[in-house]
């Protein structure tokens, strides 16, 4: 078939149009409108065809630009819904998060993380979307100007936040010192009180998670530092006081019991001013109570002990009284019979018939007289016993 052959000229444009099919279902519009340039100077200048493959082709070729105008139509249209969608969710970062013409208000708990993710999901946007240029263009400056922003303020935020971490360590650093070197509970005192300012210090300066997270683990690597120097002083305190409590309840069962209760006096003392834990501090106490009552139950003994001697010598001694003053009433009695005897004897003496008889009676009556003065001298005895058991009676 020759150049000039109708059937070849209609094919020859049949494959152009077939290439410009494919340009068009691959969406290269741009290929497709300089391809119609070709095929149109074709349509003038290849001939002869046939008048009904002419019209045929020139259909088929019509249709498929009318086809590709209304999908440039329906694209510019869904790129425009893009732009529109793209736009709307810039604004609504903008809005949410109270960005105008790219201030940013940072506040404390301001959401990075949140903005980000929001931020991601916008730009995926971007690469999934199709867009008239000065509309990408347009709405990418848009986007990066708030972009820029909040991450010009978060590498502020985040500098600072290093200072604030710098100083709490440091802060942290000093208290851990604190800790490890204190030697009594005025000590550990003082390092838990540096603990307390430290934490109030984490919640008033500003510090992003990775900083807060790192101060937080400090604080709780100086909390243990504490908590294991604090338990070393109290069983060091311990082991101390539970042997001077030992000794107490010791010299409580073998030493004199009012010895064992100023001591056990003196190690409460020391324990009430000691550093300890409840259960260590339970345990002393516990033996302190027991020597308390072993010794005050031996000082009872010895009381009651004392206090039954006490009244048998009482009982003795007011049984002596009762007979020392019987001893009295018989000698009183004894003393008057004497009197009345000799009251008689002199009565006989006075009229005796010899001297003899007279000498007599008078030496019966020295001699009464004499007992007289011997019973007497007993009843000032038994009355000076008397006085001297009342008075130990009545002390």
């Amino acid at each position: 078939m020759s150049a000039e052959d109708p059937k070849n000229n209609a094919s020859r444009i049949g494959g152009e149009l077939q290439y410009l099919r494919e340009l068009s279902s691959q969406h290269k519009y741009k290929e497709f409108w300089e391809r119609t340039q070709i095929i149109k100077d074709l349509f003038k200048t290849i001939k002869p065809i046939l008048k009904e493959d002419r019209e045929l082709l020139w259909s088929d070729y019509s249709n498929m630009c009318e086809t590709v105008k209304q999908e440039m139509r329906n694209e510019h249209e869904q790129k425009k819904k893009n732009a529109t969608s793209i736009g709307q969710e810039i604004d609504n970062l903008r809005y949410n998060y109270r960005i105008v013409d790219g201030i940013l208000p940072i506040t404390v708990g301001f959401k990075y993380h949140e903005f980000w993710a929001n931020a991601k999901k916008i730009s995926q946007m971007f690469k999934d979307l199709k867009l008239i240029r000065v509309d990408r263009e347009k709405l990418w400056s848009n986007y990066t100007l708030i972009c820029d922003e909040v991450r010009r303020f978060q590498d502020g935020e985040r500098e600072k936040s290093r200072r604030n971490r710098e100083f709490i360590e440091g802060l942290i650093s000093d208290a851990y010192k604190q800790a490890k070197y204190a030697e009594n509970k005025e000590g550990i005192d003082q390092a838990k009180s540096m603990q307390a300012e430290i934490l109030e210090i984490m919640k008033k300066e500003k510090l992003i998670k990775s900083d807060r997270d790192e101060c937080w683990k400090r604080w709780l690597e100086l909390k243990k530092r504490i908590e294991d120097t604090q338990y070393n002083i109290s069983e060091y305190k311990y082991i101390s006081l539970k042997s001077d409590a030992d000794k107490c309840l010791d010299m409580a069962y073998n030493d004199d019991p009012h010895e064992a209760l100023n001591e056990i006096k003196a190690v409460q003392k020391d324990l009430h001013e000691a550093f300890l834990y409840r259960n260590r501090r339970d345990q002393i106490h516990g033996i302190l109570s027991k020597a308390w009552d072993v010794a005050i139950s031996k000082i009872n003994a010895i009381r009651e002990e004392k206090k039954r001697k006490y009244l048998e010598w009482k009982e003795r001694t007011e049984s002596n009284i009762e007979r020392w003053e019987k001893n009295i009433q018989n000698s009183e009695n004894f003393i008057s019979r004497l009197e009345e005897q000799i009251r008689d004897l002199e009565d006989k003496a006075a009229n005796a018939r010899t001297d003899d008889f007279a000498d007599k009676v008078r030496g019966w009556i020295d001699e009464k007289e004499e007992k007289i003065s011997e019973v007497r001298g007993q009843i000032r005895n038994w009355e000076d016993k008397i006085d001297s058991a009342r008075r130990s009676v009545d002390k």
